[in-house]
């Protein structure tokens, strides 16, 4: 793929600019499907298709045999696209931007756990492993400053505010590794802040949680449309800049069990021999500055189905 290919993914729900929507036309971009096409929007491949080698040597083959004038065409002018009508969402100003990724977990013989190696469409022979999933948090400059205590003393602890808490269970600390995954309500949910280091220059703050999520466990839930559920607990720590008045680490780990299913989809197209299954999350701080850091959240989309990303007014906590 590195070699050969440009791998793009779009969403076709924010088409962009007028050359961007043009492309995706002319291609026929739109749905889940994948699409082999030049620069110039000549597609390729279409249909069926799958990332795997004997199904792109023939795009690749046909490439090859066209000449260079299409293989390299002149690309319009970005500056005289129109904008686009439905623009992608931007990062709040002065927000944080946390990237998260959710992993299948296995409990090993010594007791602890391990990254569970899974496989899409198991039983089929181009089976490939499910890749750990990533998704985005983003909190606003109001919430992130309402996380740091204004006179810190040492084991000073404080509650999260219930929008954090609910955005952040509902959205990263749940089980998205089919993707595609609308967010979960939370049944009952706790986090806290413990004040661990404070001096002239860092705030250490200690994170525990704990969620239940979504359904809660039946066993029944296995053969039952829109049953999704899971428990989850997360440990972390929030380091803060005085001098920066800035958050410089969000390091947040989670183990949790998962079950049931999402909306009509009975049959897994990731099969498990464990029920419920072990699932890992994992989050860090990212600054926004690479284009894959600025990816909107996958629920503060169209998808969410747990009411508006952004839902409460957290007073500013002036420093």
């Amino acid at each position: 793929m590195a070699r050969n290919f440009v791998p793009l993914a779009l969403d076709t729900y924010f088409r962009g600019n007028s050359h961007e929507l043009a492309f995706c036309q002319k291609i026929g971009a739109g749905g889940n499907h994948l699409v082999v096409a030049t620069a110039g929007g000549d597609s390729l491949g279409k249909g069926q298709l799958k990332l795997c080698k004997k199904d792109l040597q023939g795009p690749l083959a046909n490439y090859g045999r066209l000449p260079k004038e299409q293989r390299t065409p002149p690309l319009e002018d970005p500056a005289e696209a129109t904008p686009p009508k439905r623009p992608v969402p931007q990062p709040p100003p002065g927000g944080l931007i946390i990237r998260g990724y959710c992993s299948f977990l296995r409990r090993n013989a010594k007791g602890t756990n391990d990254r569970s190696r899974e496989y899409y469409y198991k039983e089929n022979p181009d089976r490939w492993a499910a890749e750990t999933q990533s998704d985005l948090l983003w909190l606003t400059e109001s919430e992130w400053k309402s996380l740091i205590p204004a006179n810190p003393k040492l084991g000073d602890r404080s509650d999260v505010a219930r929008a954090i808490q609910k955005r952040f269970y509902s959205t990263i600390a749940i089980d998205y590794m089919d993707g595609s995954v609308n967010s979960l309500p939370a049944r009952d949910a706790t986090m806290t802040l413990t004040v661990q280091h404070a001096d002239g220059k860092t705030i250490l703050l200690r994170l525990d949680g704990y969620a239940r999520l979504g359904k809660e466990f039946d066993d029944d839930l296995r053969s039952q449309p829109n049953s999704r559920g899971s428990e989850v607990r997360v440990l972390g720590t929030i380091a803060y800049d005085r001098s920066k008045g800035a958050i410089t680490r969000f390091d947040v780990v989670g183990v949790g069990q998962a079950w049931g299913n999402r909306m009509n989809y009975l049959k897994r197209e990731i099969r498990l021999g464990q029920y419920p299954w072990m699932y890992g999350i994992a989050c860090e701080l990212v600054t926004g500055d690479s284009p894959q850091d600025r990816i909107p959240p996958y629920n503060l989309l169209h998808y969410n189905s747990t009411g508006p990303y952004f839902d409460a007014v957290i007073p500013e906590n002036v420093r």
